[in-house]
């Protein structure tokens, strides 16, 4: 087996997974953090807010702490995976491994569909909020300035798209922290429950179901999806493989962290769930009771803008996903293309650029809200899956220690999503279905009928 070590630099490295590590390594454990917040943005549960305190009847707290619970057992075989093979390519390039080539450019496939469509939904979201407060710009040109600036600087590199998601993670978090005050100013001039401290921001007995706090928690479970997206970056990163399995999860935590503060607050100080205008904008009207319109405005601006950073973590994924897979000849050579000078996957940037916009110009807001969810599980039940055989089973992991992470936590996340998959809407399964059945198609004839193998590794990459 191969192990010769990588410079930062990015110089020649063959290591346990058989490549050349061509990416350039710049990131580091913090970076891997903020990228994966980034991706998952902590402003996404004003969004939500509305849709979530309805369907949860109240317990949006509650259900961010049981989408949390949900997605940490998922977050963990994401880590596990990632210090097992610490490759660019995540989803797709753990299953293969641990599994099999074939279940693994499924599993690809899948995620692909959800990496392209985040960025898609975020160029929208954003274009949509920015016309509000410029509504003399057509969508076609509002959509070209979030989309070309988002593609220079991950063309430019992850280094400098790291920099511009730490200025953007950080002006987010000082939304929250702007809305946090004037929202506990409210409540302490008698808006709302009248008290900074109550339980019934996080439980109300007289509206309290088993049933919608599960609802609750499985729109709560939106705004987590893109953590798995830091161990796509794990060849531009300088740390080692377990390192990025753990930014994957204190990504998760530390985002759930601001949501709760965010949901809290504005349940106290709207404690009536079914009186908000349109669910749509419930945080704004929040917002505007307890900051005025001036804090509306500006939580609006925000939420446009950090759509930037967020499609910016989000191109920069999907991007690494298509490079990892067209390294493999599992897609067309070009989707491997590194650039000279800045050591990043410029053609799938490109790709993913284009894709991206004729996406958002064309497919409506309902249709990729319903359908963003399926591509993601069907990776995280792939990679849950992978830690089980990956460690139980070929590794041989049976103590009486290794029975929990190796057994206990990826089958309960596998268990959970694919709860959260049976009960998700039609279309989304139709759409969903469609794009997975259109991979299996393509894989059948690249294979040649499931009888050529795909060359996954080197011979002596194990």
């Amino acid at each position: 087996m191969e192990t010769e070590t990588t410079s930062i630099n990015g110089s020649v490295t063959v290591g346990a997974s058989g490549h050349k590590a061509e990416l350039k390594r710049v990131l580091k454990t913090r970076d891997l953090v903020i990228f994966g917040m980034v991706f998952m943005a902590p402003v996404s549960a004003q969004t939500l807010f509305g849709s979530l305190a309805q369907v949860s009847q109240g317990h949006a707290v509650l259900s961010y702490i049981v989408g949390l619970v949900a997605m940490i057992f998922t977050a963990y075989s994401y880590g596990k995976m990632a210090e097992a093979f610490p490759i660019a390519g995540s989803t797709y390039s753990y299953t293969s491994r641990a599994i099999h080539p074939y279940v693994g450019f499924i599993a690809g496939w899948c995620m692909l569909l959800d990496y392209v469509l985040i960025p898609i939904l975020l160029y929208k979201l954003s274009a949509i909020y920015a016309m509000e407060l410029l509504p003399s710009i057509p969508l076609w040109l509002m959509l070209l300035l979030f989309v070309v600036p988002v593609t220079v600087f991950n063309c430019i590199g992850t280094q400098i798209a790291s920099r511009v998601n730490t200025f953007m993670t950080a002006i987010m978090v000082i939304s929250i922290v702007l809305f946090v005050g004037f929202a506990i100013k409210a409540l302490l001039h008698g808006v709302g429950v009248g008290s900074v401290f109550s339980m019934q921001g996080i439980y109300n007995a007289q509206t309290f179901t088993w049933p919608s706090l599960i609802g609750g928690a499985s729109i709560a479970v939106l705004s987590f999806l893109g953590f798995d997206a830091v161990t796509t970056m794990a060849e531009d990163s300088s740390v080692s493989g377990k390192m990025v399995g753990k930014a994957a999860v204190l990504a998760c935590i530390v985002s759930a962290v601001l949501y709760v503060a965010q949901v809290y607050f504005a349940t106290l100080t709207f404690p009536n769930f079914t009186a908000f205008q349109s669910p749509d904008t419930a945080f704004f009207e929040i917002a505007t009771l307890v900051g005025g319109s001036g804090l509306a405005t500006l939580l609006a601006l925000i939420i446009s803008l950090s759509g930037i950073s967020t499609a910016l973590a989000g191109q920069a994924a999907a991007s690494r996903l298509l490079y990892g897979m067209g390294r493999e000849r599992v897609l067309p050579k070009f989707f491997a293309h590194i650039h000279p000078k800045y050591k990043t996957p410029a053609y799938s940037i490109l790709f993913m650029a284009a894709a991206g916009y004729i996406g958002a110009v064309l497919i409506d807001l309902s249709v990729l809200f319903l359908i963003i969810v399926f591509g993601a599980l069907i990776g995280f039940l792939c990679v849950n899956l992978s830690v089980f055989i990956e460690y139980y089973i070929k590794r041989k992991e049976r103590s009486f220690t290794a029975f929990v992470p190796y057994v206990v936590f990826p089958l309960a996340g596998l268990v959970v999503c694919a709860y959260i998959m049976w009960g998700m809407d039609r279309i989304g399964h139709i759409v969903g279905g469609s794009w997975l059945a259109l991979g299996i198609i393509y894989l059948a004839i690249m294979s040649k009928g499931f009888t050529k193998k795909v060359e996954m590794f080197k011979e002596d990459s194990f």
